[in-house]
């Protein structure tokens, strides 16, 4: 991992509240993911994405449009595994340099069909705030702009939009407000989020 850009990544995420890394896996790593998210999507493995947590948990689609597999270190998959590890060696870099108390993480593959989106929210819940940073790997392969499908972040004064290209990882503060705008092609991602709590104790308050 380049010292260099983890800095400027710890740099944007204090100042403006979000970062975006490009090239942070490699291309045989994205064709590699898109098959295996291809493959769980075809055996039934990816189910309808809801919002809340818990008993405030709903499934509503004039919302949020998305297909998600829950994925951990018991998934066979060398890429993932490789994944899972690169994110766990940046959790714990950002720990030692910004002290955020960040003590596990959980992600996701994430397939947006075409035409839809996620309406505009924050990843950190009130009555569960145990999300401190967010974050994207984007697997879309030859991405044009009129694909749609950026995620906007609204910050004090302005929308900063950031395109969903392959290999580019998005990281931003879970408090921040955001959105999915609309996807015109299959919009393809690993998301998830670093956690003040073990992933097993999230459940409490």
């Amino acid at each position: 991992m380049n010292n260099n850009t983890l800095f400027h990544a710890i740099d944007q995420l204090s100042e403006i509240g979000y970062f975006v890394w490009d090239d942070f896996i490699s291309k045989e790593e994205i064709k590699t993911l898109i098959s295996i998210a291809n493959k769980g999507k075809h055996s039934g493995d990816f189910k309808k994405a809801g919002i809340g947590k818990q008993a405030l948990f709903q499934l509503d689609k004039s919302i949020r449009g998305d297909y998600i597999q829950w994925l951990d270190r018991k998934n066979n998959h060398e890429s993932v595994q490789r994944f899972l590890d690169q994110i766990e060696l940046l959790k714990n870099n950002l720990n030692e340099t910004c002290y955020l108390g960040i003590k596990d993480f959980e992600t996701h593959f994430a397939i947006y069909p075409e035409n839809t989106f996620y309406k505009k929210h924050v990843d950190r819940f009130q009555q569960n705030a145990h999300r401190v940073i967010s974050f994207v790997l984007y697997l879309n392969e030859n991405w044009k702009e009129d694909h749609g499908g950026e995620l906007a972040n609204y910050l004090d004064h302005k929308i900063e939009k950031v395109a969903p290209l392959a290999g580019r990882l998005l990281l931003f503060r879970s408090e921040l407000e955001h959105e999915v705008l609309m996807s015109y092609k299959t919009r393809y991602s690993l998301t998830g989020w670093m956690l003040d709590k073990d992933m097993s104790l999230t459940f409490l308050p």
